[in-house]
């Protein structure tokens, strides 16, 4: 059964959509089948992986109706240009979607019906990964509900420590509220200069602030990633041996997604093997 992962942060300019494409991406490579939901209205990751929005579906049944059938839930899940990949692509519609989850709260425990409805598609992936919108929202509460765990990227020029300790106060809020186990995996530096004074500062603070929640493991700045953004072509496939890709490798192995078998294949790939 799938592991969901939500990545998630109050700021906007982080790399969560990013970090969602590029682990998904190492991840599919290596053989494990991967679903990822994106619910940024900005569409970035959906356009990333060759899809536009699904018109044939309604978010609103998906985030505020049980569903009682796999297929109901099957409708909504799409192909993408990246094998081993499925999408569940965003939608205009979440704004006015918000207000409806929000309305429906009212009157039955309307943020854990994602959650039940997944799990109908659950047992189709190793990992669901969720890409979130940077703006808290009743939507937002919806993805942390059907998540195992949380991972927030964070830029130190716009880091918000109190939009953090929100975000864990969340968590908390809705695991005492629902019984649930949504366990919030910690914090890694995005789009860093590793060879600056500032960086290795940085990387002490947050270090000694945040303690085991703090990942030791950040994805440098480099050209790469701004090129495959602009160009809507997943990093791998634009820049494999960037410095970018070999960090997210590494912070794949870190979080202990990957076991050997899989990160061998994913050598092969890397060194142009079948």
């Amino acid at each position: 059964m799938a592991e969901t992962i939500s990545i998630n942060n109050s700021k906007g300019g982080v790399a969560k959509s990013t970090s969602v494409i590029t682990i998904s991406q190492i991840l599919a490579i290596s053989g494990y089948k991967v679903l990822i939901i994106d619910l940024d209205p900005q569409m970035n990751t959906t356009k990333m992986y060759g899809q536009n929005e699904n018109l044939d579906v309604n978010t609103e049944h998906l985030f505020c109706t049980k569903q009682l059938r796999k297929t109901s839930v099957d409708e909504f899940v799409l192909p993408t240009i990246q094998p081993g990949i499925s999408i569940i692509s965003a939608s205009r519609d979440y704004y006015e979607l918000i207000y409806k989850i929000h309305a429906a709260t009212k009157e039955y425990p309307v943020e854990l019906t994602f959650r039940h409805n997944l799990e109908y598609i659950k047992e189709d992936y190793d990992y669901i990964f969720i890409d979130n919108s940077p703006f808290k929202s009743a939507l937002s509460n919806c993805s942390l509900c059907a998540s195992d765990g949380v991972l927030t990227p964070i830029n130190a020029d716009n880091f918000s420590y109190d939009g953090l300790m929100d975000l864990i106060e969340t968590i908390q809020n809705l695991n005492d509220s629902y019984s649930l186990s949504i366990n919030f995996l910690g914090i890694f530096m995005t789009r860093v200069s590793s060879r600056t004074n500032l960086f290795k500062q940085m990387f002490e603070s947050y270090e000694e602030m945040f303690e085991d929640k703090f990942i030791p493991v950040s994805i440098r700045q480099t050209d790469a990633v701004n090129q495959s953004n602009t160009a809507f072509i997943p990093l791998l496939t634009y820049d494999k041996r960037c410095t970018a890709t070999q960090d997210y490798i590494e912070l794949v192995n870190y979080l202990g997604l990957m076991d050997n078998k899989h990160y061998k294949k994913l050598i092969k790939y890397m060194k142009g093997e079948k």
